[in-house]
């Protein structure tokens, strides 16, 4: 594959490169940029959007370009990365350690995800071995296949995914070959920057903002006219319409000749000055966060500190932007309107360079977010033209033979699916009210399982001194009772200790409670019982002499008067949540 289609879908504009695949210094034969429709991409993710697909097929077809074969450059804060340390073995064997090691590296369900990876650079130190720096990815298949189906609509054939990231860093490491520098792709509504070293990249961070808020108070300034996103996007590629200079915070550039001052502002109206003013502290909060990236990489690397920086993407067709940083962090800043290793016609396309560099650098060396199962499938395609000439020749002619019964096939199963989505619209309603039942059913049972939590042992007191009252021997007496939410405490008193068994034993069978336990026995002597038995004794002895034939001996046994007195902790059964809900799903099965 000598040439291929490199794209990149912004928020606002689609750039497209026609350049040579997999080459260190390619060419580009053709590029453009289109408008990509509202809300046709969001935070990298694709839609299914027909007539974004039928628009590039139709600029395709007016610029000559006949490549089918693309691949697509994302930019998404859904592409988690993680740098990591391997051992340095051979190229081919880091792809198998990365995936060996991916659950360690992202704690997420990798089955949804793609994986790829970018070898940084080598690690050298002191006393130990060679390691590679490696930029581990992992894409969502959702995202992929987002693109999958937008080449297919497209006419076009997904021969790789890259990731924004890797795309800059192919083109700009061959062009910051000495001194330290940081790239910024500053884009609609955000910016990516690296800081590359010796041409390895050491650092890179997304943030969060982009040119969005400049163009939005320029469009609601009364200074312009312009009051649509795309006019005004433009007259702020035309003209200047911010001020460079802000509220003397100026930094000082170690060339001084590298400080601008707004002279374009001395013939402006004071309403035109405020305006541009007003539409440069729009952009602060992308100056400020890109000067912290800075003083991130200054503070840790005091010796080489960032001496340059190179603004590329959309932002490098805003006026003014560049002189804009410069002297608000004090780097000079400059606009690649070229690139060293990219051969570039002007006349073959429209626009700055800078805006296609990750298109550029994905033809480069993507990573390819690709499934396994399509690399395969890419592999084996290979093109026997006498073969398929043959094929070709030999399907026409079964082709002819073979219309008549396809057709008839074709007719019955079209007529038969017309049936079956005649009776899908039938009974689509009761889809729908069946699930309505089950989510009642559902609720219903979780409101009962949570006025189950609401009930208390102490609700059913009643009845269970009721049946204390029916079982207990009527000889037991309950001396104290207490209860509570847990447990109930009971001092009993029995005539001996088989009726105290009785009892524990009796309480134990309740289904109210959990456990019975034993906390104390005490023997008592009676002395009512005593005197009682003395005085019988005496009776018994009177009547022997008052009247013969009398045995003298009571219908019932005399109390002894020794009484069992005991106390008794009985748990209740707890009721949690998780029971309550099995009870109420019991009582559903």
């Amino acid at each position: 594959m000598s040439k291929i289609l490199s794209v990149e879908i912004g928020i606002s504009l689609t750039r497209i490169c026609e350049m040579d695949y997999r080459m260190k210094n390619p060419k580009v034969y053709k590029y453009v940029s289109i408008p990509t429709p509202e809300r046709a991409v969001e935070d990298g993710f694709l839609t299914g959007n027909a007539e974004f697909a039928a628009s590039v097929r139709r600029v395709l077809s007016e610029n000559k370009i006949k490549t089918k074969q693309a691949v697509f450059s994302v930019t998404s804060s859904k592409i988690a990365t993680r740098e990591v340390m391997l051992p340095a073995v051979k190229m081919n064997q880091i792809e198998g350690m990365v995936k060996a090691n991916a659950s360690e590296y992202f704690p997420i369900d990798l089955s949804e995800y793609e994986l790829a990876h970018l070898v940084l650079g080598v690690v050298k130190a002191e006393g130990q071995s060679d390691r590679f720096k490696v930029l581990v990815m992992a894409a969502s298949k959702t995202l992929v296949a987002g693109y999958e189906n937008f080449a297919q609509l497209a006419g076009l054939q997904l021969v790789a995914l890259d990731y924004s990231g890797n795309s800059m860093y192919q083109v700009m490491k061959n062009e910051c070959k000495e001194d330290t520098e940081m790239v910024i792709k500053v884009e609609e509504r955000a910016t990516f920057a690296m800081v590359l070293a010796a041409q390895n990249l050491v650092l890179q961070r997304n943030l969060a903002y982009g040119v969005d808020s400049a163009v939005e108070a320029l469009m609601s300034s009364k200074a312009f006219e312009e009051d649509t996103y795309k006019d005004a996007l433009e007259l702020m590629k035309r003209k200047t319409c911010i001020k460079v200079t802000l509220s003397n915070n100026v930094k000082s550039v170690e060339d001084d000749a590298d400080t601008i001052d707004d002279f374009d502002d001395l013939d402006d109206s004071e309403r035109m000055v405020a305006a541009k003013q007003s539409i440069a502290e729009s952009l602060m909060p992308l100056i400020s966060n890109v000067g912290r990236v800075v003083d991130l990489y200054n503070s840790k690397n005091i010796e080489n500190p960032i001496k340059r920086i190179r603004l590329v993407g959309l932002g490098s067709d805003i006026s003014g932007l560049s002189k804009l940083f410069t002297n608000e962090l004090g780097i000079r800043t400059v606009v690649m309107n070229k690139f060293e290793t990219v051969s570039w016609n002007h006349n073959d396309g429209e626009g700055n360079p800078g805006r296609y560099i990750a298109s550029i650098g994905a033809a480069i060396a993507p990573v390819g977010f690709i499934n396994e199962e399509k690399k395969k499938s890419d592999s084996k395609d290979v093109n026997f033209k006498n073969i398929t000439v043959l094929v070709g020749v030999f399907f026409v002619a079964a082709s002819a033979a073979l219309a008549v019964l396809g057709l008839t096939r074709y007719n019955e199963v079209k007529t038969e699916q017309a049936r079956l989505q005649r009776l899908e619209a039938t009974y689509m309603p009761a889809e729908s009210v069946y699930h309505l039942y089950n989510d009642t059913i559902v609720f219903f049972y979780e409101v009962k399982a949570g006025y189950r939590l609401t009930e208390s042992p102490n609700d059913g007191l009643v009845a269970f001194l009721e049946e204390l009252e029916a079982k207990l021997p009527s000889s037991a007496m309950v001396r104290e009772f207490t209860s509570d939410t847990s447990q109930v405490v009971i001092t009993m008193e029995t005539r001996n200790m088989e009726e105290a068994a009785k009892v524990i034993q009796t309480l134990r069978e309740f289904d109210s409670l959990m456990s019975v336990s034993v906390t104390g026995i005490v023997t008592e002597e009676d002395e009512d019982a005593d005197n009682a038995q003395t005085s019988a004794g005496q009776e018994g002895t009177e009547g022997d002499e008052g009247e013969e034939g009398s045995t003298g001996v009571a219908s019932e046994a005399p109390d002894d008067g020794t009484r069992i007195v005991f106390s008794l902790v009985c748990a209740y059964w707890p009721v949690t949540v998780e029971e309550a809900v099995e009870e109420e799903a019991l009582t559903v099965e």
